[in-house]
């Protein structure tokens, strides 16, 4: 469940609801910006308001929601700049997840990468925009898990769970095509197999920028996020506030 687990039993029901308004979220059923009122989705579920706040309290320590006094929990906007940000960031640190889990990736590790990419394919096949999210999440996830490195995985997983979730839900809503990225994944499981360095900074580095690249600037795709209200107005680039 994209990362997302209850600590024990207790939990299962608040478990559900974030499952339930994960794949609202990822869906666009809930886009950017959209107000989680927890006395609906409580009277939704048939519900307690202390189980859906629990819920809501997991989305936001993976940075899918945001709380605010006053205001409500929202589902999580970002600007250009933000994007870019976290581009930046995922960007270099998947690069060292991958150098670290190509010295370490065994034979089988590749066999369940590419049963992994062959998920990613059905989901997108389908045009189902969660599973596909949630597919290409559990790809890039194993890649990191290889490196050995937890802090490093938890990072990551924090960095990339909200970009998922707003790419996801501009393709829902017709700002983007779901199209075929099976083949721009493929580039990934070479570089690891070739264990160079050079390559797999290269290529992962590209990955990451090229899925993301209309929405780091203020461009057409931007500005047509920011009018439908899934994105925040703002500046774009090193020098931006």
């Amino acid at each position: 469940m994209l990362g997302l687990k209850g600590s024990n039993q207790s939990n299962s029901l608040a478990d559900q609801v974030v499952k339930n308004l994960l794949q609202a979220i990822f869906d666009g059923s809930y886009p950017p910006g959209a107000n989680l009122r927890e006395m609906r989705i409580a009277r939704e579920y048939g519900i307690s308001q202390a189980t859906v706040r629990e819920a809501l309290q997991q989305l936001e320590a993976a940075g899918l929601v945001t709380r605010e006094a006053n205001v409500g929990t929202t589902v999580t906007r970002l600007s250009p700049k933000e994007v870019r940000e976290r581009v930046e960031l995922r960007a270099c640190l998947e690069v060292r997840a991958a150098e670290e889990a190509a010295l370490r990736m065994r034979p089988e590790d590749f066999v369940e990468l590419e049963r992994r990419l062959a998920t990613l394919a059905e989901a997108i096949q389908t045009d189902s925009y969660y599973e596909a999210a949630q597919a290409d999440l559990e790809f890039h996830r194993y890649i990191w898990i290889c490196s050995g490195n937890e802090t490093l995985c938890q990072v990551l997983n924090h960095l990339t769970v909200p970009l998922l979730a707003f790419v996801s839900v501009l393709r829902a809503s017709g700002l983007e095509h779901l199209v075929d990225v099976t083949a721009a994944h493929e580039p990934l499981v070479e570089a690891l197999k070739s264990r160079q360095v050079a390559r797999i900074a290269e290529v992962f580095a590209a990955s990451v920028y090229s899925s993301y690249e209309h929405f780091m600037d203020v461009t057409a795709a931007s500005r047509r996020a920011q009018a439908f209200g899934m994105m925040v107005e703002g500046k774009s680039g090193p020098s931006a506030n």
